[in-house]
């Protein structure tokens, strides 16, 4: 049976993931139960005594408050969208802070009562906010003939926020007393909010009515000669961005399709060709709608199973272009056989497939070299002895499983230290999906405060945050560094072809398991997980280097036959065959 049949075997890491959404729903509804618990007990303390005892109810209620909002806030942590969210929890804090102010001011009833309502109907109204947005996702920009879907004048995610703030100024009301007043003015607040919105939503359903009956025909006019198909949510800043610029540098009509529309506005900022998300449950728009004759081929720069929607229309010639060349999983899984040409940077590129029993039909694979080393600067002589030494620190992310987790990142600290009482100035550009988690995202931020603390103290020009990870690129980190700390990932390659030399830490394996399927690691100085090797690494790379031949060798097999200026020629001759319709 083919590789790329195999049934799938839900693992125990898949299992984990299982079990970590269900711990997940349960702190959800444990945190909830307890925010409206502490709301009843707010009131009934409210009512129960004298003055001592409605501050403890006004207490107790805050912290009813405070669970709802961190609930919010890991959720919008999550995802973006967080209109109706938690609203049974909400409702009852209103309903409870209505309670606490009239305990404080009976006087007031009917301006508290109003305040309420309006902060309730805010709440209420999310859930049809919510389904009108759906309506109003963007089918194009950067399409003439197409108008552009107008964006909420804020956030809609501020909404929940709005009428949560509402609650806790209630609560402060009632604590010093105030006029109900003050509580029907916060509630107007909230429902001018939630009718902004509402208003918005409407023009933005007509506009992306009219937009979509006019896509196909804008589309025809556009004449794509080609597609980059993009089906997942994170990432497109840094997966689409290596490929676009030398996609545009193929001089024809392109277009990028996204399956997110939350992704537009990052891609739209990559690129200035037409960006297309297609609709799903109407009569225009949809997926088949955007494929129009003069596309000739579709290109994917990320493994997402969801390609495979794509991949169906077979008139077109479907490229694999991954985001990187290195020796991780994403760069031989079974699945890119069903496409019809796999895009390799050199022959180290077509051998991984092979090594790990995927089989591909040889024909399909085409060495085009690695076009964003371009100006990768090479550096093929000996650094000189003695001199001071700059040194990148690049760990990977922890990827989407524990079995792809090649991450030295929760070790940098002490990666960092040691290089750092080595005399070594540091470039530390973590990946930037390494945010996303929060263990991950506090080891960078110690890191980075390191690094603060001992240029102030060593004068060392140490580079981290915005200055290494945007407004310098990877080949510019490369080219203004001496060598590299990195993991199993395509960093390790693109440094390749410095010439430079460069150490990898084993995460996954140790020892010669870690050189055999790592082949990367041959040409690398390997730091053990249990950092064992770590001075003799640092050694070799500050010092006497001697991988260097072996490692100059290695480089054609894994990036191929150019450098330098000339390192996106082949690329660029046969995509541009393919997108002409030249298979």
């Amino acid at each position: 049976m083919p590789a790329w049949r195999r049934p799938r075997v839900l693992s125990l890491s898949g299992w984990s993931g299982v079990l970590g959404s269900s711990r997940a729903k349960m702190v959800d509804l444990l945190v909830q139960n307890g925010a409206q618990v502490a709301a009843v007990v707010a009131v009934v303390l409210l009512f129960a005594g004298g003055g001592a005892v409605q501050l403890v109810g006004v207490a107790v209620g805050l912290v009813g408050l405070a669970l709802v909002g961190w609930l919010l806030r890991r959720s919008a942590a999550r995802r973006p969208e967080l209109l109706g969210s938690y609203v049974g929890a909400r409702l009852v804090l209103l309903v409870a802070v209505t309670g606490a102010l009239l305990a404080r001011r009976p006087d007031d009833a009917v301006w508290i009562w109003v305040g309420t309502g309006l902060a309730l109907l805010a709440v209420l109204a999310e859930s049809s906010l919510r389904s009108m947005l759906t309506k109003t996702d963007t089918v194009a920009v950067n399409l003439p003939g197409v108008p552009v879907v107008p964006e909420p004048p804020f956030p809609v995610a501020v909404l929940p926020w709005v009428t949560l703030a509402v609650t806790a100024l209630g609560w402060v009301l009632a604590l010093v007393a105030a006029p109900g007043w003050l509580h029907l003015v916060a509630g107007l607040v909230a429902l001018a909010t939630a009718a902004v919105l509402v208003v918005h939503a409407g023009r933005a359903n007509l506009a992306a009515r009219r937009a979509a009956r006019g896509l196909r025909k804008a589309l025809v006019a556009h004449a794509p000669a080609f597609v980059v198909y993009y089906s997942t949510v994170v990432g497109a800043r840094y997966q689409l961005g290596m490929w676009l610029p030398y996609l545009e540098r193929l001089g024809v009509p392109f277009v990028v399709i996204t399956r997110a529309p939350e992704t537009v506005p990052v891609i739209a900022s990559l690129t200035s060709a037409p960006v297309l998300v297609p609709r799903k449950n109407s009569t225009v728009g949809t997926l088949d709608q955007l494929v129009v004759p003069s596309m000739k081929a579709a290109f994917y720069v990320q493994g997402s199973a969801a390609n495979s929607s794509f991949q169906r229309y077979r008139r077109l010639t479907h490229v694999w272009l991954n985001h990187g060349d290195s020796d991780k999983a994403a760069n031989f899984s079974p699945r890119h056989a069903t496409y019809d040409k796999l895009f390799v940077s050199g022959q180290q590129g077509v051998e991984r497939y092979a090594a790990h029993g995927v089989q591909v039909p040889p024909e399909k694979f085409v060495v085009v070299g690695r076009p964003q080393i371009e100006r990768i600067e090479v550096h093929d002589e000996p650094l000189a002895a003695g001199a001071p030494r700059t040194v990148l620190y690049a760990p990977t992310w922890r990827g989407g499983r524990p079995a792809t987790n090649y991450s030295s990142l929760p070790l940098g600290d002490r990666v960092v230290e040691a290089l750092l009482a080595r005399g070594a100035t540091v470039v530390f550009r973590p990946h930037p999906l390494s945010y996303n988690e929060p263990e991950d995202a506090a080891v960078v931020a110690r890191i980075q405060q390191r690094l603060a603390d001992d240029r102030a103290a060593s004068g060392r020009a140490h580079v981290w945050g915005p200055a290494a990870e945007t407004e310098r690129d990877i080949p510019a980190c490369i080219n203004g560094v001496d060598a590299l700390v990195t993991d199993v990932s395509s960093v390790a390659s693109d440094f390749l072809a410095s010439g430079k030399p460069l150490a990898m830490v084993a995460i996954r394996s140790s020892g010669t398991a870690f050189t055999d399927e790592f082949p990367m690691a041959r040409v690398s100085y390997v730091i053990e997980k249990d950092l064992s090797t770590l001075d003799a690494a640092l050694d070799h790379l500050l010092g006497d280097d001697p991988l260097r031949e072996r490692r100059l060798a290695y480089r054609h097999h894994c990036l191929g036959d150019h450098l330098g200026a000339r390192a996106a020629d082949e690329f660029l001759r046969v995509a541009g065959a393919i997108v002409r319709g030249q298979r």
